[in-house]
């Protein structure tokens, strides 16, 4: 399929460039340097998922101003784009409206009421810049809960723990990361809502290393998980990755049927158990 550009006004072309400078100058990737990010997002959908954009179901948490809900809704996709705020939702929505983008639907909600039996099933979920903003053990359940909608396709875009310092369990595993303070404990509602690049209402968040974040996707379900280097993100903060989680059967093995209905934690003991056998 030939890619084609479609123009977008001045005032949509303003808001994404202003994506991300709440933080201030010391933010990589932020207005129009966020488009790198939106290319690998886009060109990871096409490359992924089962398949074009315009017969897929795309849900986007956390959207903000929604620059992925609508470039995939320029694309022809069918997309539900939630967040808890409403301030740069508004916008989103106002702009997808402006383009007669009727295939984008915007709409106030925390990612933690997502539920399969109220928002349906999607060929393609959008995880991006939303994950470390949830604490344990809510990180764990939207985890479950965003598998459990998505048909296909997982992509997630996250700052992750370059060291682990804690560990946070959750049914019965350990998952290694890091706690980090949102907001001051006094800190009213009002307060916390106001700042856009920070967690709703949770005054700490949890993050997870690479390692552990790579194991808790897979633990809830998904038969692949990959990381993306390319296309390539230049100034990408050292400790954020993306990766892409893909929801299939899980194979057995004819050639080793030791591997079979093992769980994780037996497998890597039986292997451990051959590493003792080396001479």
């Amino acid at each position: 399929m030939t890619e084609t550009v479609r123009e977008l006004d001045e005032e949509a072309l303003a808001l994404f460039a202003r994506k991300g400078r709440e933080g201030g100058p010391g933010v990589p990737q932020a207005g129009e340097a966020n488009g790198v990010k939106v290319r690998r997002v886009v060109q990871l959908t096409r490359d992924f998922a089962p398949r074009a954009f315009a017969s897929l179901d795309i849900l986007d948490l956390g959207c903000g101003e929604g620059v992925y809900a609508i470039e995939a809704g320029l694309r022809g996709a069918r997309v539900l784009a939630l967040d808890a705020r409403t301030q740069r939702l508004e916008e989103g929505a106002a702009c997808a409206a402006r383009h007669g983008l009727h295939n984008v639907t915007f709409r106030q909600e925390d990612v933690r009421d997502l539920r399969r039996q109220s928002h349906g099933a999607f060929d393609v979920v959008y995880c991006l810049g939303l994950l470390y903003h949830l604490d344990a053990p809510d990180v764990f359940s939207v985890l479950e809960n965003v598998f459990d909608v998505c048909a296909g396709l997982l992509i997630i875009d996250t700052l992750i723990a370059p060291n682990p310092v804690v560990e946070s369990a959750y049914r019965g595993r350990a998952y290694e990361g890091e706690r980090f303070r949102e907001h001051g404990d006094d800190d009213s509602s009002e307060v916390r809502v106001s700042r856009p690049l920070k967690s709703i209402d949770n005054t700490y968040s949890f993050k997870f290393t690479r390692d552990a974040l790579i194991r808790v996707l897979y633990d809830v379900g998904f038969s692949s998980v990959l990381e993306c280097h390319a296309p390539p993100e230049p100034l990408k903060a050292h400790d954020r990755i993306t990766l892409v989680a893909r929801k299939g059967e899980r194979v057995t093995l004819s050639t080793y049927p030791w591997v079979n209905d093992k769980s994780e934690p037996e497998i890597a003991a039986r292997l451990a158990a051959f590493a003792g056998e080396q001479p």
